[in-house]
């Protein structure tokens, strides 16, 4: 007997994925969603974006404010004008394709999201570069739940606290933005919110396994890991 409609084995994997890529990101400060995307995208298409959005703003809130005195105020504002750009081009763009095969979309955007991160060069942290990184962003995470990939690009060359600390509070807007845009196209109800309801165990558990992770995870590894992971579930999506 599962929850609702979902089978025990089907949650079970949910929070287990949420567990381990809640973890990851604390210690990476990025990569839940490139972790969880391809794991709930064949259990429950469902979970994704907008529940999976909605319980890793826990994750995403709690490393912000922790490290909120780094935050940046003038680069947070440029990052949330192109952030409210791409989300609403995200949501719109999901809405019209939600008739067609939605696990394909999933995985040519997981490879997208895969290239970028292994391919794409280092930018300035300037205004523009922000405002143009969010937008990017916005679009792709409102559609799959993926925000990291482009923003992880302005903020390779910076200190890492003040990358934590701004990726931790874009992500948190960028997370919520999101779910309200998805519920503004019909994208996200009640079915929605219970999934949300559903991951947030696997939240919780990873924010308890998170500086375990950061001691023991070589992160570089770790990164390697979650993209090779990503780039297989993109093509197994594309070609089921």
């Amino acid at each position: 007997m599962g929850v609702g409609d979902l089978s025990v084995t089907a949650t079970l994997v949910a929070i287990a994925a949420m567990a381990v890529g809640s973890a990851f990101q604390a210690a990476l400060g990025i990569g839940m969603a490139l972790f969880v995307v391809p794991i709930l995208a064949p259990v429950d298409p469902s979970f994704i974006p907008g529940p999976m959005l909605l319980a890793g703003s826990l994750l995403t809130a709690m490393t912000a404010h922790a490290e909120r005195d780094a935050i940046d105020t003038k680069g947070m504002g440029a990052s949330l004008v192109g952030l409210a750009a791409g989300t609403v081009t995200g949501a719109i763009t999901l809405r019209l394709a939600a008739g067609h095969d939605v696990n394909r979309v999933f995985g040519v955007l997981l490879l997208v999201a895969v290239l970028i991160s292994v391919f794409g060069k280092p930018v300035a942290m300037s205004a523009r570069n922000l405002m143009l990184a969010a937008g990017a962003s916005g679009v792709m995470g409102t559609m799959i739940g993926v925000h990291g990939p482009a923003m992880s690009l302005v903020f390779q060359g910076t200190d890492p606290k003040t990358a934590r600390a701004m990726l931790g509070a874009f992500f948190t807007v960028a997370y919520l933005g999101a779910v309200v845009a998805l519920a503004a196209v019909g994208l996200f109800g009640e079915a929605a919110m219970v999934r949300s309801v559903i991951l947030l165990p696997g939240v919780v558990a990873g924010l308890a396994l998170a500086p375990l992770t950061r001691r023991l995870v070589d992160r570089r590894r770790l990164r390697a890991a979650i993209l090779v992971i990503a780039a297989a579930s993109g093509v197994l999506l594309i070609v089921r």
